[in-house]
């Protein structure tokens, strides 16, 4: 283990020793998985990092504040001496109790173990809002929800056919500030699990999910079958029910306007042949850990410019 006060002893100049911690919890999965994360850095006084430590872990049937708290007071065992430190978190509920401004009411174990590590410590509390674009914020998110995913029971409700050789599960997300839309697939094919994900610029949600449909299904093997699993029910019908009524009329609909986003639909027929293909609307997505990473894909998409 680290001795991050060593560091300070033995080398010169001024020295900051700085604390990012973060937790998630899936709390409408069955079995309640949560993660949790901190990294320790001691950095000099121009800013230049001298020494890291990383720790990282999870478990089920559990809360966002029990990781959140979890994740400090593990970090604070990387100390093995007494040290001056920041710590930062996104959360208001470890902070406030952390600084003594409100007393727990819950989690007393945890808060327990906290106290007797904070003790000996001299520790300056940061807020920093999450998914704000701090890196290091950043990267605890995405160990702690990578460590939460780890503990995620996948639902049977979204399960595919025993017959198809590739699942996909594709989601969407819409920012209606900056009126950008995401799209993320995670694709099964074999028990090994990718990711794919695109972002796109004033583009309606249907259409954001009718340009990830084809993207997703272009990068699978051809003639392969393959269930793609859609939170839009539109491309499940259109692609089941619809599509040959529409080809028959002329892309007409039956009040005679036209299909709309008539390529894209052409698209995926085209990607349709040669394979067998299904498309299942799935309305309860909350529990399925696919679904949830691709919810996380398309967020992230829409962080970045």
């Amino acid at each position: 283990m680290l001795d991050f006060a060593l560091i300070i002893l033995h080398l010169e100049g001024e020295m900051q020793i700085s604390l990012y911690t973060d937790g998630a919890c899936d709390i409408h999965a069955e079995n309640k998985p949560g993660g949790w994360a901190a990294i320790l850095q001691a950095t000099n006084e121009i800013g230049e990092l001298v020494k890291e430590v990383v720790a990282s872990g999870g478990a089920e049937r559990t809360t966002n504040n029990q990781m959140e708290l979890t994740a400090v007071v593990e970090g604070l065992k990387l100390l093995t001496s007494p040290a001056t430190l920041t710590v930062y978190s996104d959360s208001r509920y470890v902070i406030d109790i952390g600084r003594g401004a409100k007393k727990p009411a819950k989690n007393r174990k945890l808060w327990q173990a906290y106290f007797e590590l904070a003790g000996r410590h001299m520790i300056d509390w940061k807020y920093v809002a999450g998914h704000s674009g701090d890196a290091l914020n950043e990267r605890c998110d995405r160990l702690a929800v990578a460590e939460r995913r780890k503990f995620a029971k996948p639902a049977p409700q979204s399960a595919a056919p025993a017959d198809s050789a590739i699942q996909v599960y594709l989601s969407t997300q819409l920012n209606r500030k900056s009126k950008s839309t995401a799209w993320a697939a995670v694709i099964v094919e074999g028990g090994v699990e990718r990711e794919a994900s695109g972002r796109l610029e004033r583009v309606s949600e249907l259409e954001c999910t009718l340009i990830g449909a084809i993207r997703s299904l272009e990068s699978l093997p051809p003639a392969e079958s393959a269930t793609l699993f859609t939170a839009q029910e539109y491309l499940s019908k259109g692609m089941s029910f619809w599509l040959a009524g529409w080809e028959a009329r002329g892309w007409k609909t039956r009040g005679g306007e036209p299909v709309k986003y008539q390529q894209h639909w052409r698209a995926l027929q085209s990607l349709a042949r040669g394979r067998r293909l299904d498309f299942h609307f799935v309305k309860q997505r909350d529990r399925d850990p696919y679904f949830q990473r691709g919810k996380e894909l398309a967020a992230e998409c829409l962080q970045h410019t």
